[in-house]
């Protein structure tokens, strides 16, 4: 569980950086189109500027309800970005935080971590 924990963790820190870089360039983008482009929805964006990732519209779509995954993708990028962020870094926190608190049970956990 404690490897699970410190995998949560790492994966929220990876994922914060990569939103960022994304938020980063969502800002770049409003900002290059004299701030037209202020409002743009993250389905716009991803589809527009970083297609390559657009896949993960299909995966919400797949494992969360179709209404809220609609709502997410329309809300605004330069919104969006920086809530991930705040969620990455409370979710990560709790998941070292409760890996801290379990003990390894034998020396082959501890040689791993």
């Amino acid at each position: 569980m404690r490897i699970f924990l410190l995998f949560i963790d790492w994966s929220s820190v990876i994922g914060s950086f990569g939103d960022g870089a994304l938020g980063l360039y969502a800002l770049w983008v409003a900002a290059a189109s004299n701030w037209a482009e202020l409002s743009i929805s993250l389905d716009t964006f991803l589809k527009q500027y970083v297609a390559f990732i657009y896949w993960v519209k299909q995966v919400a779509y797949y494992v969360m309800p179709k209404d809220f995954a609609t709502w997410l993708f329309s809300l605004p990028a330069l919104a969006y970005f920086p809530v991930r962020i705040l969620m990455s870094i409370v979710i990560g926190w709790w998941a070292l935080k409760k890996a801290a608190q379990l003990a390894p049970s034998n020396g082959y956990e501890e040689e791993i971590v």
